[in-house]
């Protein structure tokens, strides 16, 4: 997926408001600074969408879109039948959606038989020829076994060719919760930066490096950059990331399951500058849907520091990653259909093609879970 079209664009609306302090804390956007410009949207509750190949459609954590063929990639995360879902949609201000088809993952010659076993595919990255990788969250499966974060490198027709580890840091250990990415909270985002280079984020703190968010203190997990050499991929630096707390919504008392404000989407805009989208899962009165806080910031490592030889952040105090708020999606709840009435589990952002006054557009989508009280949904919005 090529970006470079739009990079000046959205450098100089990403720099239009000041970056935060760096040692952590966001900064608000800056009066007048342009605000995104929402589009259009579609949602439609979970095992709704036309199945393809006898497999529901839903379930979508990564986006990317193929300017070569005009449709769009969506990850699907069930851990049995990973597999990518291609889609036609209709842009406007009501999105039509049309899956089209399957890219079903399949193992290449010399990998490990346990490569695909119980993957959970949470970001996705279209390189220019095709070719696309996929991170693997982290979780311990139901047999206890670790199945451990990883990205996978895959061709066109979806057989994977390669399979990039983190450093030792990464590792989970079943016996030893104390370090290590947390059950289902490690690589949720991945992008493509324009050099080439590959960007994990995690979505809650690796277990040394502190507690995960909770509604008084956001916390720091680690972007981790993936380099290739010589025709081989392997780990690169690492920047720190401080989270926002946990959002307090009135009617909302409980946090769901792993539901603290979190990491759960990363696009490049240049090679230092990304979009991240941070959100959380809420619960009110029984029987009333789960709330998403959601909302949207811009990120610049270039001052932060390396933190990939610091073993521990808990005790370390490095430069972390300059953010701002780009847009809080609570605001454009009036505007979207009833079914978002308290938003949705947004998991994956990708740049688009043109909006109607040519300008640079982005779409969210997000994850069902393939749960009939969750919707896939589609947001579509501009950048001036």
């Amino acid at each position: 997926m090529s970006i470079a079209p739009f990079a000046p664009l959205l450098v100089a609306v990403l720099a239009a408001a000041p970056a935060c302090a760096s040692r952590g804390g966001q900064a608000p956007p800056a009066e007048g600074a342009p605000a995104p410009r929402l589009l259009g949207a579609f949602a439609a509750w979970a095992n709704t969408l036309p199945p393809l190949e006898g497999l529901a459609v839903g379930s979508l954590s990564g986006l990317a879109y193929d300017p070569a063929t005009g449709r769009w990639a969506g990850a699907s995360d069930e851990i049995q039948r990973p597999r990518l879902v291609w889609m036609d949609l209709t842009l406007g201000p009501e999105i039509a959606v049309t899956p089209r088809g399957l890219t079903r993952l399949s193992l290449g010659p010399g990998l490990p038989p346990d490569t695909l076993t119980a993957l959970d595919m949470e970001g996705l990255a279209l390189f220019p020829d095709g070719s696309f990788a996929v991170s693997h969250e982290g979780h311990i499966d139901r047999t206890g076994t670790a199945r451990q974060p990883r990205v996978l490198l895959a061709t066109r027709e979806g057989v994977v060719t390669a399979v990039v580890r983190p450093r030792d840091a990464f590792t989970i250990d079943p016996a030893d919760r104390s370090r290590g990415v947390r059950h289902n909270l490690g690589f949720e985002g991945l992008t493509r930066t324009p050099d080439g280079r590959l960007v994990a984020g995690m979505e809650q703190p690796l277990a040394q490096d502190g507690p995960v968010s909770t509604p008084r203190e956001g916390g720091v997990v680690r972007l981790a950059e993936f380099v290739a050499r010589d025709g081989t991929w392997s780990p690169g630096r690492e920047w720190a990331y401080r989270l926002e707390p946990t959002p307090a919504v009135p009617g909302y008392t409980q946090v769901c399951e792993d539901g603290q404000n979190g990491l759960s989407a990363l696009l490049a805009v240049t090679d230092t500058r990304f979009l991240v989208v941070e959100r959380a899962c809420l619960l009110g009165a029984p029987g009333t849907p789960a709330y998403n806080p959601v909302r949207l910031y811009a990120v610049d490592v270039a001052g932060a520091d390396d933190v990939s030889g610091i073993p521990s952040l808990a005790a370390a105090t490095p430069v972390v990653a300059a953010k701002h708020l780009v847009q809080d999606l609570a605001g454009w709840r009036p505007r979207l259909p009833a079914s978002l009435a308290t938003l949705a589990n947004m998991e994956g952002l990708a740049f688009g093609p043109r909006g109607p006054r040519g300008e640079p557009t982005l779409m969210l989508v997000s994850d069902d879970n393939f749960r009939p009280t969750q919707t896939t949904a589609f947001i579509w919005f501009a950048l001036p």
